[in-house]
């Protein structure tokens, strides 16, 4: 069997590291009138001159978020969150009509956008490509966040480098190559909202991890980089 190599994509495609944000997708509204309220397909709402949508500006800043990406959280955006349940069938018909699907995680209460499972549908969700960090530490993040008791996880690079140092062999590569890999990793999982933020280098992460990968795609690989990591001790 080949050894993946740390600074290449990870094996059995950990792809979508950005659940929603197509490419291209614009931003959701804002200014005068996005805050107006309307039953949902009421003709009459206009929030802007020669205004074609039918939707209440509530529905349609969920639906704007959902397309933008990454996620919609609850607790981020609580009206964004609550416009959303309140408007879920509609939102749903509109992203069909785009071949996206929703997904609504009601215990987390994060919800994203992703390709329908149709054999002929473009692809439209925007996806990353992984490296064997990424994956790893995506991982690793995930099994922190279900083991939670509160569904809250947050841990600093330093943490991460820890957890990801049982491979930094395999990357053949010297500890200062292995740093700028980690720092890369790092800085993907923010921009691809995975990890959000905090004060000095510590870093939420999403709830969103919970959903987004499959739990047969997460088995298979856990066990993969489960044998690795031994293989490295």
């Amino acid at each position: 069997m080949t050894e993946p190599d740390v600074t290449g994509p990870a094996r059995g495609d950990l792809r979508t590291a950005r659940p929603g944000g197509p490419a291209g997708a614009s931003s959701a509204p804002s200014g005068p009138g996005a805050g107006v309220g309307a039953e949902p397909g009421d003709a009459g709402v206009r929030l802007w001159p020669d205004d074609r949508g039918t939707l209440p500006a509530p529905a349609r800043l969920a639906l704007a978020r959902l397309v933008r990406g990454p996620y919609l959280a609850a607790e981020s955006d609580p009206d964004t969150w609550r416009a959303l349940l309140t408007n879920e069938d509609v939102v749903r018909e509109r992203l069909a009509d785009q071949y996206l699907d929703l997904v609504v995680d009601a215990d987390a209460q994060v919800a994203f956008v992703r390709d329908v499972p149709a054999p002929d549908a473009p692809q439209v969700v925007r996806e990353i490509a992984l490296t064997f960090l990424d994956t790893a530490l995506l991982l690793h993040l995930r099994a922190l966040l279900l083991d939670s008791s509160d569904g809250r996880v947050a841990i600093s690079r330093d943490e991460a480098a820890d957890h990801l140092g049982m491979y930094r062999r395999r990357g053949g590569g010297s500890p200062m190559d292995f740093t700028r890999q980690l720092d890369a990793t790092w800085a993907r999982l923010i921009e691809s909202g995975m990890l959000e933020p905090l004060s000095g280098d510590r870093c939420v992460v999403s709830p969103v991890l919970r959903t987004v990968f499959g739990a047969d795609q997460v088995a298979a690989l856990s066990a993969e980089y489960a044998r690795l990591a031994k293989e490295s001790a």
